[in-house]
């Protein structure tokens, strides 16, 4: 499978990245194949110029090699009939929740939960990344099943259900104006932040928005990700207690609630 690197979520060139060669050399240790449309580019502009020239590639797949915070200024420039005729997948994590939310939303399939840039500091073993360069080769995600939280006798098959979702607070945002019909789809999420001190409560206010917008539109359930949320003091709130409450408010809607640590499968939306 050839894969096309781009970048729709942060103005800075990928070559001054500062995991530029670890990144490179993961995808040449792995033999795959890629074409580089995220070097060279520091503007909003170039970078939509870029993708849509990934577009138009011979790439199987277009990996948004990383997170940030400028995805949702690229929508309205992006071309969205391209995006659908070109047939393709995409793949990316966080900030790339603003376009895999709006891909699916026209029946275009997007993998969430890993990128490229950083990913030997993320993955430091060959081993821990290997289940990503499978997926870069074959073109078939690897997931474990979704381990049953509350309101079900059994654990989740994610990859033979329809999936939705990504980062918390963009998913729900993106949800509000799309009203993506959620009856036959899971809706999975996960939050992390670069701010110290927030607490469950915090988190509590941000599910709270989600039901909101949800209400009318219920989803067959919940598949909860690995949210990462840091105490004053730096330390890290364990990831047990952070399910234990977004299971219980979650719950409240009647539906199954589940977990799937993100950090070590790919999740498909579909």
């Amino acid at each position: 499978m050839k894969v096309a690197l781009v970048n729709l979520c942060k103005t800075e060139d990928f070559t001054k990245h500062k995991s530029y060669s670890d990144s490179i050399s993961f995808l040449n240790e792995n033999n795959i194949e890629f074409l580089d449309f995220a070097s060279g580019l520091e503007t909003i502009d170039e970078m939509v110029e870029s993708f849509h020239k990934a577009l138009n590639s011979d790439a199987d797949l277009i990996w948004v090699i990383r997170g940030g915070n400028k995805c949702i200024q690229t929508l309205n420039k992006i071309d969205w009939n391209k995006v659908v005729d070109s047939k393709k997948v995409f793949y990316g994590l966080s900030d790339f929740t603003h376009f895999s939310t709006m891909a699916v939303s026209k029946g275009v399939t997007c993998y969430y939960g890993q990128g490229l840039t950083n990913i030997k500091s993320y993955f430091p073993n060959p081993s821990e990344r290997q289940f990503i360069a499978n997926f870069l080769a074959s073109g078939t995600p690897v997931s474990e099943n979704a381990t049953t939280l509350v309101n079900s006798k059994s654990d989740l098959n994610v990859l033979d259900e329809k999936v939705i979702g990504g980062h918390l607070l963009i998913f729900t945002l993106m949800q509000s104006q799309l009203k993506v019909d959620l009856k036959d789809r899971f809706v999975f999420i996960e939050y992390h932040t670069g701010a110290i001190g927030e607490d469950l409560d915090d988190l509590g206010y941000y599910l709270d928005q989600l039901l909101y917008v949800l209400k009318d539109n219920l989803p067959k359930g919940f598949v909860l990700g690995r949210t990462e949320m840091r105490n004053f003091d730096n330390s890290q709130i364990a990831i047990d207690e952070i399910n234990r409450y977004s299971a219980e408010k979650l719950a409240t809607t009647g539906l199954p609630v589940y977990y799937l640590d993100h950090f070590k499968n790919t999740v498909t939306f579909k």
